[in-house]
């Protein structure tokens, strides 16, 4: 009987041209698509191949028999539920990006995709299973879901683009603040000494979705303070501790100059961020395409780096790079962001 159901699954997948590809795994439920970023012995980081698959698939998604889509990531990963980009794959693209070009302009294979991912929540139900921390990239693909379910009130999220040389790219990095507060995505890219739980972030959304003019106000200049701080190669504040950010790349501070640009332009534009004049996006965007073209050389010495003198501040982003184990339980969270 199993085999019979498992057979029908896989016959409606390949009418609908649902394959499934590395990095990525199709099932095709009562009126559900689940995609599963499947890629264990990586930690599930997102290959070129799985984001190009999932942005066809979005790009289509009118068209095929589903009202809902429900993104998980492989639990045989453990402890961590996305390692961010395939860091082979996003250095070949990298090493294709001739100076003075956009390394994450909306034609980049994983912007494009949250981008679209972001748009489809508009006006159809998405939703992200998140059982194990996430990395970089896997932070902005569960956050451009419009539902979030946290099966554990343990998992962390980490962006480590000051540490290893690249920038966020502007769109998907106001679109996150816009749900968890400028605070916490500084406390985030600086250090995780101090947990950011995601538990807890989704939990303050409605009070961030509240936040009055002088309230976004005050929890932008709370990231501005840090930011400025890594731009002069000082302490970043967080409570009452203090943390460096160690410039292995020679970048950070091109890079901490870009996040202050887009922090600001966030604050000024808010929801608007989508639909500024192209003359306005390349105002802002400038130092962070400075900060980002030609990164491939950049970012095989920061690993490289990384490998050889890890350190407990960086102890998931050591883990999705091949060292360290972690584990962890807890109870479940369930929580709904509107795009």
């Amino acid at each position: 009987m199993q085999h019979d159901v498992n057979f029908q699954q896989e016959a409606k997948r390949a009418v609908l041209g649902l394959g499934d590809v590395e990095g990525l795994r199709y099932k095709a439920g009562d009126g559900v698509l689940h995609v599963i970023v499947s890629d264990p012995p990586n930690h599930n980081a997102l290959t070129k191949a799985a984001t190009d698959s999932l942005y066809e698939t979005l790009r289509r998604f009118h068209e095929l028999p589903f009202d809902r889509l429900e993104i998980a990531f492989d639990t045989a990963s453990g402890s961590v539920a996305c390692a961010g980009l395939n860091l082979n794959d996003f250095e070949a693209a990298a090493r294709r990006v001739s100076p003075g070009e956009d390394l994450l302009g909306e034609d980049n294979y994983f912007v494009r995709v949250t981008q679209l991912l972001r748009e489809l929540g508009r006006s159809v139900p998405t939703m992200a299973r998140v059982e194990g921390h996430l990395v970089g990239a896997g932070v902005e693909l569960a956050l451009s879901c419009r539902e979030v379910v946290c099966a554990r009130s343990d998992i962390k999220i980490l962006m480590p683009h000051l540490r290893i040389g690249v920038p966020y790219h502007t769109l998907g990095l106001c679109h996150m603040a816009g749900l968890v507060g400028w605070d916490v995505m500084s406390r985030a890219m600086v250090t995780d000494a101090i947990p950011v739980l995601l538990s807890e972030v989704l939990a303050d959304r409605e009070r961030i979705e509240r936040f009055t003019l002088a309230e976004r106000i005050a929890d932008a200049k709370i990231a501005i303070d840090r930011m400025a701080a890594v731009f002069q190669g000082r302490p970043a504040r967080i409570g009452d501790a203090f943390f460096t950010v160690e410039d292995r790349t020679g970048e950070t501070r091109n890079i901490a100059e870009a996040h202050l640009l887009q922090i600001l332009a966030h604050v000024a534009f808010v929801d608007e961020m989508d639909d500024l004049s192209t003359a306005l996006h390349e105002i802002i965007d400038a130092p962070r395409v400075r900060a980002s073209s030609c990164v491939g050389a950049r970012l095989a010495e920061s690993i490289a780096a990384h490998r050889q003198r890890p350190k407990r501040l960086n102890r998931h982003f050591s883990k999705a790079i091949g060292a360290g184990e972690e584990s962890g339980d807890g109870e479940s969270a369930r929580i709904s962001m509107p795009n």
